[in-house]
């Protein structure tokens, strides 16, 4: 009677499972680090837009003011 080896010993598996593990973990960091990346450039671009809204507005507010002193003395 034969026997069958049953075993799944893989020795190359066991050798490249490091190297797709770091792969994946590659993988996650660069996209983590790209989400963040792009979150923290939209938070930039919302703040610069918010301030140069507040310095339009700000403007405006001033011109009103000079407008309105111009018109009491005259």
């Amino acid at each position: 009677m034969s026997e069958k080896n049953t075993t799944s010993f893989n020795p190359a598996g066991i050798l490249t499972a490091p190297f797709v593990i770091g792969t994946a973990a590659l993988e996650m960091t660069l996209m983590t680090t790209l989400s963040l990346a792009r979150v923290a450039q939209i938070a930039v671009q919302s703040a610069d837009t918010a301030l140069a809204k507040y310095i339009e507005l700000t403007e405006q507010e001033i011109k009103k003011g000079s407008r309105r002193e111009s018109v009491k003395v005259e």
